[in-house]
């Protein structure tokens, strides 16, 4: 089942931690939450497009650990969603890590 953009960002908010899109600000601490559009699938029948279905990237950056990502699973457990990734880095000596998935919703 596909949910709307808008139910997207009210279950991500209702995660309990910031949400931003694109961007979190300069020196936000961790965690939080970043979504991304990244593409767009269309749906075609007879040579026309009959329906678009936008992607976004969902990271949770965070010092913590994928324990973290419970919650998230839970509350998106009816919509499917690419397993995670992980991208760290380091931060002044401190590592932080962007747990990143995949999610399609509709317009």
């Amino acid at each position: 089942m596909l949910i709307s953009f808008e139910e997207f960002r009210a279950r991500l908010k209702s995660l309990g931690l910031p949400v931003y899109r694109n961007k979190a600000p300069t020196g936000t601490p961790f965690p939080y939450f970043v979504y991304s559009y990244t593409n767009e699938e269309n749906l075609h029948a007879s040579g026309e497009t009959l329906d678009s279905k936008p992607e976004y990237q969902v990271s949770l950056f965070t010092e913590g650990t994928e324990k973290e990502l419970q919650k998230f699973r839970r509350v998106f457990s009816d919509v499917p969603f690419m397993g995670f990734n992980n991208s760290f880095s380091d931060e002044n000596g401190t590592t932080v890590n962007n747990f990143y998935t995949y999610i399609r919703v509709e317009l």
